[in-house]
């Protein structure tokens, strides 16, 4: 049975962060390959894709959370009472980053999204709209620092599995 969970928790932890971490990778390359390109056609596929990629990008982060929480219970470690080593410091890094990636995913749903879902999309040849423009720079400024975020997160992971307890 433990083998069973050590798997299962293995397996999603790793489509959790082909969700979160590879679709953030490929969030940040698709909308510089839609800014450049001669026709507003990609960032208009980019607005319609949002919510859609807003609700992979939660999953990922279920997954990720639930696949550490069967991990931890499954090798007894308990980080907050090893606070003094590096280990449960590293822990409790990591698991205020995911505060701050959850927060400001939330942010950007709450009111970036819901700014540009309100603004909709111009017809095809007429101009984005200044306020439409500044929503989705914002967005994506947002989108890049939970893309570091998460990156900085991937690396505290790492570097629990040479920490000593």
């Amino acid at each position: 049975m433990r083998l069973f969970v050590e798997y299962w928790s293995t397996l999603l932890h790793l489509i959790g962060l082909l969700l979160l971490a590879g679709g953030h990778l490929w969030l940040a390359v698709c909308s510089v390959k839609a800014e450049q390109s001669a026709f507003d056609y990609g960032q208009r596929f980019l607005f319609e894709l949002l919510p859609t990629i807003s609700t992979l990008f939660g999953v990922g982060v279920l997954l990720l959370f639930a696949s550490g929480m069967a991990k931890l219970l499954l090798w007894y470690e308990p980080g907050f009472i090893f606070l003094p080593l590096p280990y449960g410091w590293i822990l409790l890094t990591k698991l205020m980053l995911y505060m701050a990636i959850i927060v400001n995913g939330i942010w950007i749903e709450r009111r970036h999204m819901m700014r540009l879902v309100k603004l909709g999309l111009p017809e095809v040849g007429d101009r984005i709209s200044t306020e439409l423009a500044t929503t989705w720079a914002a967005l994506q400024r947002l989108a890049r620092l939970n893309f570091v975020l998460i990156m900085v997160v991937m690396a505290f992971g790492e570097t629990l599995r040479f920490a000593k307890m």
